[in-house]
């Protein structure tokens, strides 16, 4: 028992005490604000004045940034609540300097420094920089007497990278890789004597010959939209015409069961053939025509042509569904 309680007690002499933490790293955010706050206050009050103004906080160049404003508005904020001292207005001290064209504190502008100290009624003004490092900004200010525009005291300390301040300094996530994308083949031209398309269907014109006293115009419709489609047309009003501009109309009796008559349903992607008949007027010998087609279904009294319509044929495709 003896040697086990002595062996008890060596390993506890020889074991290493836990190490403390370091107090900066302890150091929150807020407290960091705080102690600087502390040190401007101690250093004005010391210096018998009362009233700051605050400019931007700038970086190890020299030059603004929206951190920087956010750092003066946030060392500002910490002041006032300490209730010891007063801040001057940020818009009244932004816009007295824009109007005395001071961006910078210089010993040789000395006279126009004091007079804007004099209309905004500051006792001091109050700059600072910081260096960013990997874990905190570094922070330096300094209390500069606008009388001779010489600084007469200084603080500095470390504020860690934390709270609000971490918006600024979020990693950019790189844009997504764009992944290239299979280009939709152009649809090939279609065969026929010519073509109409709209949002809803196209319709290609196959062939158009004579026979005897009538001329027939075969054409397909193709549904290339995602619901069905009811298409019909106005008899009346689809016809062709000639050179001359004589019309050649389509007859009730030659055309029960046309595109005017009866119709074409048509699911999506599907296609269809159907037959026009035409009467050419009396002595006509045209040899160019002009389909005019007139809608009552899908589109509501649309019309449209296909001109350049020749007489003869051509062989009509192949039906395929896509």
């Amino acid at each position: 028992m003896c040697i086990m309680g002595f062996l008890l007690l060596l390993l506890a002499l020889v074991s290493p005490f836990p190490s403390s933490t370091p107090s900066w790293a302890a150091v929150s955010y807020e407290e960091s604000l705080k102690q600087l706050a502390e040190g401007v206050t101690e250093k004005t009050v010391k210096a018998k004045k009362q009233r700051l103004a605050l400019m931007d906080f700038t970086d190890s160049k020299g030059e603004g940034t929206p951190l920087g404003q956010f750092l003066t508005e946030e060392l500002g904020t910490q002041i006032m609540v300490a209730g010891e001292l007063t801040v001057v207005d940020r818009t009244l001290l932004s816009s007295t300097l824009k109007k005395m064209q001071i961006k910078h504190l210089d010993p040789s502008h000395a006279k126009t420094v004091r007079r804007a100290a004099k209309a905004i009624r500051a006792d001091l003004f109050v700059t600072g920089t910081y260096v960013d490092t990997p874990e905190s900004l570094q922070l330096t200010v300094r209390l500069i007497n606008p009388i001779n525009v010489q600084p007469i005291g200084a603080t500095r300390a470390s504020v860690p990278k934390a709270g609000p301040m971490t918006t600024f300094f979020k990693k950019e996530e790189p844009p997504p890789e764009k992944v290239p994308l299979n280009q939709p083949k152009e649809p090939p031209p279609p065969v026929g004597l010519g073509t109409h398309r709209n949002e809803y269907y196209e319709l290609v014109v196959t062939s158009l010959e004579r026979q005897g006293d009538r001329v027939k115009v075969d054409f397909s419709v193709q549904n290339h939209s995602t619901r069905d489609l009811k298409l019909i047309c106005h008899l009346q009003d689809t016809f062709l015409t000639d050179e001359q501009g004589a019309v050649w109309p389509q007859r009730v009796e030659e055309n029960r069961e046309g595109l005017c008559t009866r119709g074409l349903e048509l699911f999506p992607h599907r296609k269809q053939r159907a037959v026009f008949t035409f009467t050419p007027p009396a002595g006509a010998s045209a040899s160019q025509l002009t389909l005019h087609v007139h809608e009552q279904s899908p589109r509501r009294d649309a019309s449209f042509t296909i001109d350049g319509l020749t007489l003869g044929s051509l062989p009509a495709p192949k039906e395929s569904t896509p």
